[in-house]
């Protein structure tokens, strides 16, 4: 990977809890610092899978290393944290007011909860 590497992250989830939110309205904004938390989701209602995701918080919370142990959901999903880095966003996600986005609410919560990040270290993303 080269030094233009991006990833998809979202910008709920983290450590702290699935759902939380841990960004003021309009943020994370292009080119703010944000810290990236990498998973991998390994099983859902016990089905093996290879899931990756990435996940942004404000860049205070950034460590190295493993976050937390693997461990399993009520709801059936295995989750592996890999670890964190630190990265610059390149598109933040999209603001939509409510009508915009009961229109297609699908697209909209991507839209509304993902941007694109350049990893400070490329490996992150692999």
């Amino acid at each position: 990977m080269d030094d233009s590497t991006t990833i998809t992250a979202k910008t709920i989830g983290n450590p702290e809890g699935v759902d939380n939110n841990p960004w003021a309205s309009g943020h994370p904004a292009d080119g703010e610092r944000v810290a990236i938390f990498a998973f991998d989701v390994t099983s859902v209602d016990n089905e093996s899978g290879d899931i990756r995701t990435y996940h942004v918080t404000p860049p205070d919370r950034a460590c190295e290393g493993t976050v937390v142990p693997e461990h399993h959901t009520p709801q059936g999903v295995t989750v592996t944290w890999l670890g964190c880095g630190t990265g610059t966003v390149v598109r933040p996600a999209t603001h939509l007011d409510i009508e915009q986005a009961m229109m297609d609410p699908d697209n909209a919560a991507k839209a509304m909860f993902q941007c694109r990040v350049r990893p400070d270290n490329p490996d992150l993303a692999r």
